[in-house]
């Protein structure tokens, strides 16, 4: 059969076939064909496979495997007869689809193991966000709420790249999407709790007026918590939790709950990763509890 001028459509040989297809399904699925050229079914389900290949577009990689060329790779992966297609997920043979489909069979059996366009495109936007790269993770989470609007963690992850980006209105307005349902996930309460906190440290002045204001009055533990929260929204985080802990760990009632809560929030803005966060979190339990 003739080689196709897709890139995602290419022909393994034995010494390659670990590269083309263990490896390669490491970063995406692989779909792989056994076949030959003496066998009829084969050639009928071979356009087909490449066509879904071309219409899926970069969600997987078709490779072909020659079983008179592979014999020992189609041994070792179970083939019997042919044509026999093997999807590979994660370095891993993961189902399979023995015999020759029509189109709609194999477009069934693509859809059961590929991830939804959604979810690709949350998946790529949370790697975006790893990197930092926020107008990009933007993007993608955006294209994941289209794709998906009833899944509600693509929302909340939209609304955490703004509320990054300090686009708080624009966040906002993700989260009363959200509240409208009538509840939110623990996660969109957390977003909600540092829109909440940097509302109140823009009206009351930002770090500067709250550290001289706190400079005028040093023991002062309202203007201390004050300034903690003007601190955590400037993301100077320790300076921010250190002051929180003294506050927890002398005062009582109200002011007492709410450096904790405050704690709290500026905690969710470090991220579920941040080792300082998490060392931070156990003084806080330690501290309060």
């Amino acid at each position: 059969m003739s080689e196709s001028s897709n890139a995602s459509i290419i022909s393994a040989t034995s010494e390659s076939f670990r590269a083309d297809v263990v490896e390669a399904s490491m970063q995406l699925p692989i779909v792989a064909d056994f076949w030959a050229e003496w066998c009829a079914p084969c050639r009928q389900l071979m356009p087909i496979l490449e066509k879904l290949t071309n219409e899926y577009a970069g969600r997987f990689h078709l490779v072909k495997i020659n079983v008179d060329e592979c014999p020992e790779i189609a041994g070792a992966m179970g083939v019997q007869s042919i044509p026999f297609v093997l999807a590979f997920v994660d370095g891993k043979p993961t189902t399979q689809l023995p015999g020759a489909h029509d189109e709609a069979a194999v477009r069934k059996w693509l859809d059961s193991f590929l991830p939804s366009p959604a979810t690709e495109a949350y998946d790529a936007g949370q790697a975006a966000e790893a990197e930092a790269r926020l107008d990009d993770a933007e993007a993608k989470f955006r294209t994941a709420v289209e794709l998906g609007p009833d899944n509600s963690e693509f929302a909340i992850a939209l609304a955490r790249v703004l509320l990054a980006q300090d686009r708080n209105q624009e966040c906002t307005e993700v989260i009363e999407r959200l509240e409208a349902r009538g509840f939110l996930e623990p996660d969109a309460e957390a977003l909600k709790d540092q829109l909440a906190l940097k509302s109140e440290v823009q009206d009351t002045g930002g770090t500067t007026q709250a550290r001289e204001a706190l400079a005028a009055d040093p023991e002062n533990r309202e203007l201390q918590l004050r300034l903690a929260e003007a601190l955590g929204v400037d993301k100077k985080f320790e300076e921010a939790c250190d002051l929180l802990l003294e506050i927890v760990r002398n005062e009582f009632g109200e002011l007492r709950d709410r450096a904790k809560e405050t704690m709290v929030a500026i905690l969710n803005m470090m991220g579920p990763k941040s080792r300082l966060a998490s060392d931070y979190r156990h003084q806080l339990a330690t501290a309060y509890y």
